[in-house]
């Protein structure tokens, strides 16, 4: 019988014959099955937000129907809409709804279902609306698979701390097969050019199964930077595109746009040439505005010495995507301005010399333009989100006379997340020397990995930094902190205290555990613990069909008790225990939940010296 050649299984052929490893972290799970890719949730609006994922199936067919729910409760009690939708080859069976009708400023769980195969349940939010006093959000970027795990992906997912994430660009990288880590090649190994190669390269990042907790768990605004299509892309072309070889720069970049469009859970613009830039409305409390500072209007780089740097026509945005971001500026009433974009805005200088002409540096005369927007409008709390260097950086946006002991006369402030995993570049004197030379810098992280989370409230906006140390190893340690912030009306920075979150729903079962769940007497049992392996830390998830008194025990092989907790009467529905493990022996345990109806068990397994 013919075989569609899909994209997951032209993808995990590869990977069967390319690594050598025995935890391949991208390998198909086959208890997913037809839903490898997981699901995802993206865009929200406060009455809808998009829901997503991929169908994939052995056998050939044009096109094939799903259907998809969604509700307030994991269990599904609660159904507030549901409905049916196709798709087809056309679109790499890839599949999007914008589930509508929904209450502002809720929670939802989703799930999609096709031939009564069940998708795992997803978890996702919609925007408030009115009078807000906070709001959190997660700040990532650049996710190179080839240099290492997606542990700061797992850790901001099971953090359970945040209301959405957005991603600033460098989702996938292009480049060829180039790992030192066996299970962590790219596929296909070539640099990818044609569609279908990224759409091979978006299945096997999708497949991760941190990336896959990730979009589980909560919904994401995203934009592209340079390599979902090339790397230092601009309108025209790519430092690494040669037409000669490559064809086209047209073609490349309209199938790495499509490839994009589809593969993430993002709303479809069917009345542009795949614009992205959009904005999203916090209540009264934040305004987002996501730029393209990368495709639709970027002017060639030019060196640092060049005379065209100055020249008034060189743009890093459009001046259609321009004119829209003041036009909404001039009429905007929220208490803080964020932009989310690509490239760093504030100065980055040695000895007078600008470094990097891919940044806004490259392009002053259109940085100015907007300043002197902000300051006609009298927007005094603008904070720029930034991705794409690699590094973690806290900095007050200077204007001329601008004073760094002060921070008098800045136009506002920028937070830079660094890389999920993306390589570093070593920076002679270090910290030290970037802030001497550049007053405006306020904090530097040139060596970890991470992200940040954006604490709001009405008075005072943070980033507080949380850093993995190693993303190439099985172990890895996570430190929160430091933490700077700006205070409503003063557009500068000063170092903060970090907050603490306040109390966020449970999340969406985990894993292969969250396709089904057994009965175990009265107690409906998805007891689930993540990560397994572990290092330190392990969540237990369960759910009870009523209200229950419930105690969880975690022994070694040998019976020895290492945690006991009574935990108080609970709800009925889904629930999760934190244990922290430092301290234990490596080795196998095994996590018991004990409730008067019965009991169910888990194994685990714990990695690393204590």
């Amino acid at each position: 019988m013919k075989r569609l050649a899909l994209t997951l299984l032209t993808c995990a052929a590869l990977l069967r014959g390319a690594t050598t490893a025995q935890d391949s972290r991208s390998m198909p799970d086959s208890t997913l099955a037809p839903f490898y890719h997981g699901v995802a949730s993206g865009d929200p609006l406060t009455d809808r937000v998009i829901l997503w994922t991929r169908l994939t199936l052995e056998e050939a067919t044009p096109s094939a129907t799903l259907s998809w729910r969604i509700a307030t409760d994991t269990l599904f009690q609660n159904v507030v809409r549901s409905g049916f939708v196709t798709t087809n080859a056309d679109r790499d069976y890839t599949v999007k709804v914008d589930a509508s009708g929904l209450q502002p400023n809720t929670w939802y769980y989703y799930q999609f279902e096709y031939n009564g195969a069940r998708s795992i349940i997803g978890r996702t939010r919609t925007l408030p609306e009115g009078n807000l006093d906070r709001l959190r959000l997660a700040v990532v970027s650049c996710a190179d698979y080839q240099n290492g795990y997606y542990y700061a992906y797992r850790d901001l997912a099971l953090r359970n701390s945040v209301d959405a994430v957005l991603h600033l660009g460098d989702y996938i990288y292009e480049y060829p097969a180039a790992s030192t880590l066996l299970d962590r090649n790219h596929q296909p190994a070539h640099e990818i050019i044609t569609l279908q190669d990224y759409r091979l390269r978006h299945s096997l990042y999708k497949l991760d199964k941190d990336l896959r907790l990730l979009h589980q768990q909560l919904p994401m605004i995203a934009v592209w930077d340079d390599h979902e299509t090339a790397n230092n892309s601009w309108t025209d072309g790519a430092q690494n595109h040669q037409p000669d070889t490559e064809g086209a720069w047209e073609d490349r970049k309209r199938a790495g746009k499509q490839a994009y469009i589809e593969w993430m859970p993002i709303r479809e613009n069917a009345t542009a040439d795949d614009e992205i830039y959009r904005k999203f409305a916090f209540g009264n409390l934040l305004s987002l505005y996501m730029l393209d500072t990368r495709l639709e209007g970027r002017s060639q780089q030019v060196p640092a010495n060049s005379p065209e740097i100055n020249n008034p026509n060189r743009t890093i945005i459009s001046p259609k995507q321009f004119d829209w971001l003041t036009s909404h500026l001039r009429q905007d009433s929220a208490r803080w301005i964020a932009l989310g974009q690509q490239v760093m805005m504030a100065p980055l200088q040695a000895f007078g010399q600008v470094l990097n002409t891919d940044q806004w540096d490259g392009y002053p005369v259109q940085r100015q333009s907007l300043y002197d927007s902000l300051l006609q409008y009298q927007k005094n709390n603008l904070i720029v989100l930034t991705g794409d260097i690699h590094t973690a950086w806290a900095n007050d946006l200077p204007l001329a006379n601008y004073s760094p002991t002060t921070g008098d006369n800045a136009i506002g402030v920028e937070f830079v997340a660094t890389s999920i995993t993306s390589s570093k570049v070593s920076v002679p004197g270090g910290p030290a020397l970037v802030q001497s030379l550049n007053p405006h810098v306020k904090f530097v992280d040139l060596t970890r990995y991470g992200y940040f989370i954006l604490d709001l409230m009405r008075e005072r906006a943070q980033a507080e930094f949380v850093f993995v140390n190693d993303v190439k190893s099985a172990n890895y340690t996570v430190e929160v902190g430091p933490a700077w912030a700006t205070v409503h009306g003063s557009r500068r920075l000063s170092a903060s205290v970090l907050s603490t979150p306040p109390p966020y729903p449970p999340l969406a079962p985990i894993g292969s555990g969250s396709v089904g769940v057994r009965r175990l007497s009265n107690v409906l049992v998805s007891l689930v613990a993540a990560p397994n392996p572990f290092v330190n830390q392990v969540v237990l998830q369960f759910a009870l069909l009523w209200p229950e008194q419930v105690t969880i025990e975690i022994s070694d092989s040998k019976g020895r008790i290492w945690q006991r907790r009574a935990l108080e009467r609970l709800p009925a529905g889904l629930h999760h225990a934190h244990f922290d493990a430092a301290g234990w022996p490596a080795g196998q345990y095994i996590a018991t939940l004990r409730t008067s109806s019965g009991q169910s068990s888990t194994r685990l397994l714990r990695i690393g010296a204590p």
